[in-house]
């Protein structure tokens, strides 16, 4: 395998492609849902005391709904994301329609996936950090193969451990600079008042992802 492209020129690759007028355009309108989510957690806050304490059944069913309409909803996203980010990389039809159309055919394999790997990691993190780490970096790509290659839950994990076989430390490395580069984007985003940023925030799911998918299509190639 030829040496790995380094950490920050991924970084610098992916904020290049995802500033480009259409492609930000496109990856915003693909991770709308998840700002309107965010819209819905802020204004809770502003919820007067009487309400936010109150036990009221009908508020915490209410609560409770939109929470699980946030995980089921967030893992449709996440499979159109990365759906979203290949035809960007690629020069692909920017269409929001066709993506969320093509994202729902793998939503089911895709949440089973997400579950398992939630699993996993629960499991790694409980039988101490070093199993933990094992999993994230062994099954970092497994949604890619699952969305990409239209593989299942055991095969997309499977090609995903052997992807990074003989990589591990370059591969955890690279992790590690991904996910320094999320939180700074999010811290400074926060900075933003009245919970703006946060919204924001929401809409960057697609910048978050592509470095990661860069380093995916570069092991694939």
């Amino acid at each position: 395998m030829e040496k790995l492209a380094p950490p920050f020129d991924l970084i610098k690759k992916a904020v290049n492609i995802f500033v480009k007028k259409e492609n930000l355009l496109f990856l915003v309108k693909i991770y709308i849902p998840m700002a309107v989510f965010s819209v819905i957690s802020i204004a809770q806050s502003f919820l007067p005391d009487s309400i936010k304490n109150s036990n009221s059944v009908w508020l915490v069913l209410g609560l409770g709904l939109i929470q699980v309409l946030y995980l089921l909803i967030s893992i449709f996203i996440a499979a159109s994301g990365i759906i979203a980010l290949g035809k960007v990389v690629d020069g692909g039809e920017l269409s929001l329609t066709k993506t969320y159309k093509k994202a729902w055919g793998f939503y089911w394999v895709f949440l089973l996936l997400s579950v398992v790997l939630t699993l996993l990691y629960l499991l790694g993190f409980i039988l101490l950090i070093v199993p933990a780490l094992l999993f994230i970096v062994w099954f970092a790509f497994s949604r890619f193969m699952a969305v990409e290659k239209g593989l299942g839950v055991k095969e997309s994990l499977l090609k995903s451990k052997d992807l990074v076989k003989g990589i591990y430390w370059k591969i955890l490395g690279r992790l590690i600079v991904f996910g320094a580069f999320t939180v700074v984007v999010q811290m400074i985003l926060s900075v933003v008042p009245y919970g703006v940023g946060a919204v924001v925030s929401s809409l960057c799911g697609g910048l978050y992802m592509l470095p990661l998918y860069l380093l995916y299509r570069e092991l694939s190639a």
